[in-house]
């Protein structure tokens, strides 16, 4: 289980969501106070990019049809998304942030 460098501390802001490619795949960085999260950038609910979303605390509203989920676990809020998100574990190392791919670790919240 590798972890990808994905970023740097600093273009992870609070209160956004910063859309990065790991692998091929599109995830979403948000930064909540402290922590640093990671989800898969794609609503599951339709084909539309999370970091292109409003982020209110530690929820994403996808800007498509307004479903929000819980940044930290991937759970659905509010419709009409009802599918989790998909959140990978993430570590900060120095000022380079990195997220773990593996399907093993990666989850449904």
């Amino acid at each position: 289980m590798s972890w990808c460098p994905v970023a740097h501390i600093d273009s992870v802001m609070e209160g956004e969501a910063t859309c990065v490619v790991a692998e091929g795949e599109p995830l979403a960085l948000y930064r909540i106070g402290e922590a640093v999260y990671a989800t898969h950038d794609i609503c599951t609910h339709a084909h539309a990019h999370l970091s292109e979303g409003f982020v209110n605390g530690d929820c994403v509203e996808c800007p498509l049809h307004e479903g929000v989920f819980h940044i930290p676990t991937g759970r659905p809020i509010s419709g009409p998304v009802r599918v989790p998100l998909r959140v990978y574990p993430v570590k900060v190392e120095g000022d380079q942030v990195f997220v773990q791919l593996s399907g093993e670790d990666a989850e449904h919240g």
